[in-house]
């Protein structure tokens, strides 16, 4: 279920305007290790079974993959617009690529699906993006 990692992050960083797309392990680190921004992460958010056969020991699961878009901006930190407004092309761009991506085989076109909200904090802005594709396993 894992698998679609590395491949959603290739496809993600094709976005030039991204300094870097990392993985979710990068993500606890954000705050501490002061990754450059506009940045992504690309977050694993878990499984659900759709469909369960017990004789044949197969299911079919729908995945959800978390798009966390990160940008910074000191300029009117309290209110957090600039933050906003240097976000909102960036999601434009990031909401398409993984609905217009081709996944590899066995899986399901990405759907949007609804995010947790967004986080704003001392001029940082974190606004996730989620996105759901079926396979069997």
């Amino acid at each position: 279920m894992l698998e679609l990692e590395q491949p959603l992050i290739a496809e993600i960083a094709k976005i030039p305007e991204l300094v870097k797309v990392y993985g979710m392990a990068d993500f606890e680190d954000l705050t501490k290790a002061g990754k450059p921004t506009p940045c992504a992460f690309v977050i694993y958010d878990g499984y659900r079974v759709i469909e369960a056969h017990r004789q044949r020991r197969q299911a079919r699961v729908e995945t959800r993959w978390l798009v966390v878009l990160a940008v910074k901006s000191a300029a009117r930190a309290a209110d957090g617009g600039a933050a906003r407004l240097a976000a909102a092309p960036l999601l434009a761009k990031i909401l398409r690529a993984p609905i217009d991506w081709t996944p590899p085989a066995g899986y399901t076109p990405l759907t949007l699906e609804t995010p947790p909200p967004p986080i704003f904090e001392a001029g940082s802005l974190l606004f996730p993006l989620a996105f759901a594709t079926q396979h069997v396993v």
